[in-house]
């Protein structure tokens, strides 16, 4: 493990990319349903509450960038991608 990530996770600090805006919760469902549901789940941004259920990678990923958009203009500010 990098020096660098060790010590921001025995020291966070409230940086914007360390804000609890920024924490999601994932669900998956049961990987013995059927193959085609083996990444379905439920995703939950804790700060809003607002959440989803998703089928494939790319709605998980959609749900995300929806999220963050909305953040945007609050904790987003000044973060470099």
């Amino acid at each position: 493990m990098q020096k660098g990530l060790w010590e921001e996770i025995v020291n966070p600090n409230l940086s914007p990319k360390n804000s609890p805006d920024l924490v999601f919760v994932v669900q998956f469902r049961d990987s013995n349903e059927s193959r085609s549901a083996c990444f379905a789940g439920r995703a939950e941004h804790l700060m809003s509450g607002e959440s989803t259920c998703f089928k494939t990678p790319e709605e998980l990923v959609d749900f995300f960038e929806r999220v963050m958009d909305q953040l945007k203009p609050r904790s987003r500010k000044g973060v470099r991608r």
